[in-house]
This record gives C-alpha cells, sequence and structure tokens, in this order.
C-alpha cells in the first residue's frame, strides 16, 4: 500500500516539477507576498508619523487677533498660522484647503479680561488623501497647553498654586519588548496571510491532479493500475501537500526577513522573533491538509478545470473570511479557537505578540 502511495506521490511531484513555469510562480509569488505583507503595515505607520511630524502651517482668518504669546507656543510644536485671504470656508471645503482657524476680533482682548473666547477650525478630513489630511490632535495639544499655562498664571497673580488645576499627573512607561512590537504588525499581517497561504497555495496544484487529469484523460488510465481509488487519493493529497509546503514556508520566512530588514526609522526598533515564524509554520500545517483534502474533493466532481475553479472559489471565501476575522476580533472564549480555519488564525495572532495559549486551545 505505502509503495504505492509513494509511487503517485513520486510521479506527481515529478510532474509538478517539470512544469518550470509553474515552478518559478510557486517560488517567486510567495516570496514577494510575505514580504510584501511583513512591509506594508510599518511602511503605513512610518508614513502616518512623518505626516504627524511634519510642520503644520495653518491658514488663519483674523491672524492679526492673535497675541505674540500665542504664536510663541504655537512654534514650540512646530506650528505657524498663516494669514489667508479668500473664502476659507469654500475653498476647505473644495479640498483645495485642508484647515483653517478663524479668530474672532476680540481674542486678545477676551484673554486679556479673563473671559472665555472660542477660535473656530474648519477643516475637511478627506482633502489631501489618505495621509495629507489635517489632524488636529497637535494642534489641540498646543491649545491644551497654551490653556494651561494661562490658567497656571492667572493663579499665581492670585497667589493660588498651580497644582490645584492639575491634581493628578500621570506617568507613562513603556514595558513593551522589541518582540512585542514586531509581533503588534505581525497580529494583524500574519492570520491573513495563513487564510490566502491555505487557500491558495496549493489550489491549483489540487486542481490539476484532479479535475485536470480528468480533462485530459489520464485520471482513468491511473485507476486501472492495480492501485486503490483510496491510494490514488492519499498519493495526490500528500503530492499537494507537499507542494503547498514549499511556498508555505517560503511566504513566512520571505514575512520574517522583509519584518527585519526595515530600517529602526520606519520599524521603531520592532523585531519578529525567528520562534514566532517557526510556530506559525507548524499550526498551519494541519489547517494546510484540511484545506487541500476539501480542494481535492470538490475538484474531483468537476468535468473541467475551469469548473473546478469556479466550484474552488467558495472554499477560498470559506478560508479567506475567518482568517481575516481572526485579525481584527480576537477570540473571546476558548470555545472559539475550535473554529475551523478562525482557530488557526487566532493562535497565530496570540503567538505574534509573544503572548502565551493553552496547549489545549492549540490543539
Amino acid at each position: 500500500m505505502m509503495t504505492h502511495i509513494y509511487n503517485i506521490w513520486l510521479k506527481e511531484i515529478m510532474d509538478s516539477v517539470r512544469d518550470k513555469r509553474g515552478l518559478r510562480q510557486a517560488l517567486l509569488v510567495p516570496v514577494f507576498l510575505g514580504f510584501m505583507y511583513a512591509v506594508l503595515n510599518p511602511l503605513l505607520a512610518s508614513a502616518a508619523r512623518d505626516q504627524a511630524d511634519d510642520p503644520l502651517n495653518i491658514p488663519t482668518i483674523g491672524l492679526e487677533n492673535v497675541p505674540e504669546g500665542l504664536h510663541t507656543f504655537l512654534a514650540e510644536f512646530d506650528i505657524t498660522l498663516e494669514d489667508y485671504e479668500g473664502d476659507l470656508a469654500a475653498d476647505i471645503e473644495r479640498g483645495d484647503v485642508t484647515a483653517g482657524l478663524i479668530v474672532p476680533a476680540d481674542f486678545s482682548a477676551s484673554l486679556t479680561s479673563e473671559e472665555p473666547v472660542a477660535i473656530t477650525i474648519l477643516y475637511n478630513p478627506t482633502a489631501g488623501g489618505i495621509f495629507g489630511g489635517f489632524s488636529s490632535s497637535r494642534l489641540q495639544l498646543a491649545f491644551n497647553s497654551f490653556n494651561q499655562a494661562v490658567a497656571t498664571g492667572r493663579l499665581t497673580e492670585r497667589d493660588l498654586s498651580p497644582t490645584l488645576i492639575t491634581p493628578v499627573e500621570l506617568s507613562f512607561e513603556d514595558l513593551s519588548t522589541d518582540a512585542q512590537r514586531g509581533g503588534v504588525f505581525a497580529t494583524l499581517m500574519l492570520p491573513i496571510l495563513v487564510g490566502v497561504v491555505a487557500a491558495q497555495g496549493g489550489m491549483f496544484i489540487a486542481i490539476d491532479v484532479t479535475a485536470g487529469e480528468k480533462e485530459r484523460g489520464t485520471l482513468e488510465a491511473l485507476l486501472v493500475t492495480p492501485t486503490t481509488d483510496g491510494e490514488v487519493f492519499f498519493g495526490k493529497l500528500l503530492a499537494v501537500f507537499t507542494m503547498t509546503c514549499l511556498p508555505l514556508i517560503l511566504t513566512f520566512l520571505s514575512f520574517w526577513i522583509g519584518s527585519n530588514v526595515l530600517p529602526e526609522s520606519i520599524s521603531d526598533g520592532a523585531v519578529l522573533p525567528l520562534g514566532v515564524i517557526i510556530r506559525t509554520i507548524l499550526i498551519t500545517l494541519p489547517l494546510v491538509l484540511f484545506i487541500n483534502s476539501v480542494l481535492m474533493a470538490v475538484a474531483v466532481r468537476a468535468k473541467t478545470f475551469k469548473d473546478a475553479q469556479s466550484s474552488a472559489t467558495p472554499v477560498m471565501f470559506m478560508v479567506l473570511i475567518p482568517s481575516m476575522a481572526a485579525a481584527f476580533i480576537p477570540p473571546a472564549t476558548s470555545l472559539l479557537y475550535m473554529v475551523p480555519v478562525y482557530g488557526t488564525a487566532a493562535v497565530v495572532a496570540t503567538f505574534a505578540t509573544g503572548s502565551t495559549i493553552a496547549m489545549g486551545n492549540i490543539i
């Protein structure tokens, strides 16, 4: 029995290796895919940080009403108010300008008389694209600091302690390790990558060794040999599984390489341990074998290669959707780890940040 299974496995492996074009695709696409998934999130985060750190020039109506002290305060946060001529509201609504301020004429007088006064911020979050929109966080921080400084000065004039308005001070201490920071990005991308590799890694070879051979007329010739139907199926399944393991390993290794070759200015010193990738590969292998079996069972009932591709499409979505859900929705109870596909992806996401998980949930 094992000899027959081995011979069928070897035949399918040799057929796959002879397909030079398919072999190159099986080697190059996973490397590119894993590397792209690894660098995408850090690059997006780096672009967002760079945009947040860029000097902020804000068009202002009523610039002459802003006291010099506020200009000095804003300059400490790299914020500059610029005089604007024209219809600021209309320009912002069209997206020509991302944001602007309207300073009332009585601004300085109200500050001097200790009366409350409001500055209007006009903004259009859709202007400038995904990284070009206006971020109000720095401006809010600057005005909060200015308000605190003004309030402190007023208390000092009345011989009152400034601590009256700040009874509690927060002190932040980041205890995360480089490996945990590296795992934050992997927590999002690795579960999705698990679904992509499991669904697509062996799909074409699974279809080719079943519906493809049926269409070429070679499957019937194999069935008349002394091998049983079960031996043919298991031999082909092992071949599909073997050929799927190759892109699986390449994808996750390239993900690890991509995660660790980024400069510190982009990765913020985050490092993804190799152990996370090794555990991900080992945990994903049973899922890959299961998906390969489902794909072959679906494809063998199709008459042509094209029909098999159409039949396999729902299987792909059944794998991709739960894996994507695991990237954004962590399991609330241990029972959710038993959900096919979702459970595997959730375990991978948990391991990515170095968190521990009960062995029963892994099994």
